[in-house]
């Protein structure tokens, strides 16, 4: 980790200055960010698709069931662009299995249901601790910022579901028929799945999926800046930095002082 090589400022913030600071960075990254996250998504959506039109709700359940295998890849693109290591959308998907494979049983089962799940997820992909492990590092790193981290949970998947519903309103505010037709049939004997309401939804998770990765990131990040004294050891290398040309002067100059002293 080469930390003279972040691209945001190394210091010890509150929770919500870090929330701030990971909205921010996603803006840079969103539309990447947005890429990788429908590409993750699409295999896991055309399969729901071969599920009987019954089932209409099914669907959603699965999505929503598996959001922590479809932000991996944006949580995998993010901490490497952090510290300036270039990531394309095609480099992202070549290295699958260094963000399917760790933790992936955890994160579809009962840490799925996890309120801190987007400060607690860079700890399962990124430092790979066993469950004893994760369980104390987890405690460690959500004992100053757990509101923040619970609170960031909720209020962006009320956003994402805000957002579901603008849409519709934008739809019904330029063809209102194709609206209720977003709607039609769930009072009526028989309910059939609605394929616009899908990407409807696949949009609302979509657009705001890099902005909870990212601000959970920012918060597992700035609980280590604090925790491991980053910020201090960033100034420690920066100043060794800054003096190690007078420094290498010097010992030139003392060699050729001891050369003239032996002859």
């Amino acid at each position: 980790m080469q930390l003279n090589k972040l691209i945001v400022q190394t210091r010890v913030r509150s929770g919500w200055s870090a929330i701030d600071l990971g909205f921010s960075l996603a803006r840079v990254f969103w539309l990447r960010a947005c890429c990788v996250y429908l590409i993750a998504i699409m295999p896991i959506y055309a399969l729901t698709l071969l599920l009987d039109k019954q089932y209409i709700y099914l669907p959603y359940l699965i999505l929503w069931w598996f959001k922590p295998v479809f932000e991996r890849p944006i949580l995998y693109m993010i901490s490497r662009e952090l510290f300036s290591e270039s990531m394309s959308i095609k480099r992202v998907f070549s290295d699958f299995w260094l963000w399917f494979k760790p933790s992936f049983f955890w994160i579809i089962t009962w840490r799925r249901l996890s309120v801190y799940r987007g400060m607690t997820a860079p700890i399962m992909l990124l430092e790979q601790p066993d469950s004893s492990a994760y369980s104390k590092r987890a405690s460690v790193l959500t004992s100053k910022f757990s509101s923040e981290a619970m609170w960031l949970t909720v209020v962006l998947y009320h956003i994402e579901t805000f957002v579901y519903f603008a849409i519709i309103g934008l739809v019904a505010l330029f063809a209102p028929e194709a609206a209720y037709s977003l709607f039609e049939g769930l009072y009526s004997d028989d309910v059939q799945r609605n394929y616009y309401a899908d990407i409807i939804y696949l949009i609302s998770i979509t657009v705001i999926a890099p902005l909870y990765v990212v601000a959970g990131f920012m918060l597992y990040i700035s609980r280590r800046v604090e925790l491991e004294g980053w910020d201090i050891e960033i100034i420690f290398r920066n100043w060794m930095t800054n003096y190690r040309e007078p420094i290498d002067q010097l010992e030139l100059n003392d060699d050729h002082h001891l050369n003239g002293v032996k002859k």
